[in-house]
């Protein structure tokens, strides 16, 4: 591509909109621009435009102290510019001209200034970034900062850097440029990608804690369901059948009541029928004191017959209390845990005093841990299904003394009876039949208060049985209003199909209820924590792969960029170094000139031991040599010495790898006039390769010219151009 270009309007001291178009030679090469003109006309201004548009920051080459200087500042008759802007053309001049990395024939940069300070870029007419600017400018082939724009006083400048910066002159001038755009472009999103894999594995350290804490609170809620159907299942097969056993025992009960009951009223008639017959016979006696015994024998009866049955409903009073305690389940004696824990962490200390003996006895400490083994097993059995703690009835001793008591009395009144009974005895020997009818009349009232007795003894037994299945039933009830108050409706109906539940059920129900209120304690909300915090997981996890693999890509790149810069840096300084002792043996008629790499010094440890070094070129030497001198230094070179020293290795750079455009601002003012017809020659040779924009006061540069403009500057301050093209002057002179 080539400069076809460049508008200029308030930019220094070109207030109004100046355009300069380049054309190419006669011969279709793309020759040479002379930009001619007084001191302080504004001719360089021209070249600081180039330079400008093309991205420069550094004011100091700009040759300004702030940013808006580079605006017309103004002048006595000629008002003050708000804005500066330069546009620069670069056209292609044929299909073998365009950059790989190009797809338009045609770029056109813009750079626009405001005095408030707003600054702005356009390629193409459309915005755009100074990077964007920097790498379009690079894949062009022409360097911001490199030898496409050579001011006043830089001419040397190569030549008195340090190797350092002769590496970027150079590294620029051999096209590397865009490479090492792209590499540094690389190592940043190398940079950043570093970091956000930190970042992110931050995070998921951060999260797979309560990841991995939320999935076992999920998998327990998962189990919910099951565990659930399961207790649902037991618990209507266990309660249908424990229903149905205690409903069949009751239902015994009450027929057995039944059963007594006929029985008190059979006996109750038949005694009844006695004392009447026995009562008749009494009427009939005489005797009065036949009737005082009697009536002796009858109170005292009747005593002892009381006594009896409040001892009978002590007894069954105490029965009833002792089985509705014993009901009462606990998940086992508190006596007996602190006992089995006693023994449990006795047998502990004596494994360990085994354990830390010298000598260990293998065979006692085996002993011992399967004694533990066994005493463990059956502490764990014993707290799932414990044996109740049985609690005696709070007035069970004064039950029990009243009940001797009673004992007592019953005793003494049978011993008064028997005493009553002898005394009868005696009475009726000369009464024989009516004695013997009264005394079987008596024995069978004795046997019918002994069957009376023996009822209430079985009435008193079923009591107790019915007392005891009824307290079952009332505690069957409340376990079913604690935790299954849906199923007492259907109770009858599930007593109808229920089967046995088998061995354990109850244990097992106990466990599932357990499980199922600690399950119950985890948040409903856990699930959609867990699904939120496993999706962030796992995006996380993608994208730290997607990072990772972006990485180990931007590594590669960077390494195959390293290794096209080196292999082309190599070539190209081969190239520089061989064009450069050419170019110096031209204009100096002889001497010697050399271009050397620099790399990093050997270094040692305190040890003395080589430390490894990267085998990389990190900087530029030059030596030169005119002929007759010996000296190599450049600081020993004279100012002529190192102009031409200096033109000698711009044409050799030119001369291996062509840039577009070169502008020179008054680079020949220093050679005098052998020099400069040299200067001239050499840039001429190479005007087919290259386009170059001369700004010179030499007459042999402008003559090798195919264009002239000249600058003037009125006394408004403001440059104005005029310009000429040499053919066409050579037209008129044939005209002429």
């Amino acid at each position: 591509m080539y400069l076809k270009r460049l508008e200029i309007q308030g930019f220094k001291t070109f207030a109004q909109k100046t355009v300069l178009e380049f054309h190419l030679d006669p011969s279709g090469k793309r020759g040479m621009t002379a930009i001619v003109g007084p001191n302080g006309s504004g001719k360089s201004n021209i070249a600081d435009a180039i330079r400008w548009v093309m991205g420069e920051q550094s004011l100091k080459l700009l040759r300004g102290k702030k940013s808006e200087d580079v605006i017309f500042s103004g002048s006595e008759k000629k008002a003050r510019s708000g804005f500066a802007e330069v546009t620069i053309t670069l056209e292609s001049d044929g299909p073998e001209d365009k950059h790989p990395d190009l797809d338009i024939p045609h770029v056109e940069i813009t750079r626009r200034l405001y005095r408030e300070g707003n600054s702005e870029y356009e390629v193409n007419r459309k915005p755009a970034k100074l990077q964007d600017v920097v790498l379009l400018l690079a894949q062009c082939g022409v360097g911001q900062r490199s030898y496409s724009v050579i001011g006043q006083g830089m001419i040397d400048s190569v030549l008195v850097a340090n190797p350092i910066e002769r590496k970027t002159f150079f590294d620029e001038a051999f096209g590397l440029r865009p490479f090492q755009l792209k590499r540094q472009k690389a190592l940043n999103k190398i940079d950043e990608s570093k970091k956000n894999v930190l970042q992110t594995e931050g995070l998921l350290r951060e999260i797979e804690p309560r990841l991995r804490t939320l999935e076992r609170q999920v998998k327990r809620l998962e189990q919910k369901e099951g565990l659930e159907t399961e207790l649902g299942e037991l618990s209507r097969q266990y309660y249908g059948h424990a229903w149905k056993e205690l409903s069949g025992t009751l239902s015994h009960l009450d027929v057995k009541e039944k059963e007594v009951q006929l029985k008190r009223e059979t006996l109750s008639k038949a005694f009844k029928k006695l004392e009447a017959e026995l009562g008749g016979i009494e009427k009939q006696a005489e005797s009065k004191g036949f009737s005082e015994l009697q009536k002796k024998l009858n109170q005292w009866s009747s005593e002892r017959s009381a006594i009896e049955r409040q001892k009978l409903d002590l007894e069954k009073e105490a029965a009833i209390a002792e089985v509705r305690a014993s009901q009462d389940w606990a998940p086992m004696p508190l006596s007996k845990i602190i006992t089995s824990v006693g023994v449990i962490q006795k047998k502990h200390a004596d494994l360990l005093q085994l354990v830390e003996n010298e000598q260990p006895d293998v065979k006692k400490i085996k002993q011992l841990a399967a004694e533990l083994v066994a005493l463990s097993a059956s502490f764990g059995k014993a707290l799932e299904r414990p044996a109740p703690e049985v609690k005696k009835p709070a007035q069970d001793e004064k039950t029990v003394k009243k009940i001797e008591v009673l004992t007592a009395e019953a005793a003494a009144i049978h011993e008064k009876m028997r005493a009553v009974q002898s005394e009868m005895d005696n009475w009726s020997k000369g009464e024989e039949d009516e004695r013997k009818r009264i005394f079987s009349l008596q024995h069978s009232m004795n046997k019918k208060r002994e069957e009376a007795a023996a009822v209430e003894r079985e009435a008193s037994r079923w009591a107790v049985e019915k007392a005891r299945v009824e307290t079952r039933r009332d505690g069957l009830l409340q376990e079913l209003n604690q935790y299954h108050p849906e199923l007492k409706a259907e109770l009858d109906a599930l007593a109808q199909s229920a089967k046995a539940p088998g061995a354990g059920a109850a244990a097992r129900l106990q466990k599932l209820r357990s499980q199922l209120e600690w399950i119950g304690g985890i948040d409903p909300e856990t699930l959609k924590d867990y699904d939120e915090t496993k999706e962030r997981f796992e995006f996380l996890s993608t994208q730290l792969g997607d990072v990772e693999e972006s990485l180990r890509g931007l590594e590669v790149v960077v390494a195959e960029l390293d290794q096209t810069i080196e292999e082309r840096s190599s070539k190209a300084f081969r190239k520089l170094d061989k064009a450069f002792s050419k170019y110096f043996e031209r204009i100096f008629n002889g001497g010697s000139a050399q271009l050397s790499e620099v790399r990093p010094e050997q270094e040692f440890d305190e040890e003395g031991n080589a430390l490894p070094v990267e085998d990389r070129v990190t900087g530029i030497e030059i030596t030169a040599t005119p002929p007759g001198k010996r000296n190599k230094a450049i600081a020993l070179l004279s100012g002529g010495e190192r102009a031409l020293t200096s033109i000698a290795l711009i044409c050799a750079i030119i001369s291996t790898n062509p840039s577009p455009f070169v502008v020179l601002d008054e680079v020949d003012a220093a050679l005098d006039e052998s020099n400069s017809i040299k200067f001239a020659d050499i840039v001429a040779s190479l005007a087919d390769q290259t386009q170059f924009v001369v700004v010179t006061h030499n007459r042999a540069t402008m003559e090798e010219g195919h264009t002239l403009y000249g600058v003037t500057m009125g006394e408004d301050g403001v440059s104005q151009l005029l310009s000429v093209k040499f053919e066409d002057v050579e037209k008129l002179k044939k005209h002429a």
